[in-house]
């Protein structure tokens, strides 16, 4: 059996939440792939928000540190 593959990126203090999440809105449809794992790194302040909008996705979240 293969790996599954991951994408992942960091977004860095640039959005406010309702932006992280109208980013999420937007990606969801564009990374939907069942063999692809996708994890968004978010400043402390989306990850609740962003955490809600990725439910039921392929999409995880974690904390960016830098």
């Amino acid at each position: 059996m293969a790996r599954k593959k991951i994408i992942a990126g960091n977004w860095k203090m640039n959005m406010t939440p309702s932006e992280a999440v109208a980013l999420v809105e937007t990606l969801k449809p564009l990374v939907q792939n069942e063999d692809v794992d996708v994890v968004f790194g978010v400043p402390a302040i989306d990850i609740v928000p962003v955490v809600e909008a990725c439910k039921g996705t392929n999409i995880a979240v974690a904390a960016e540190n830098r």
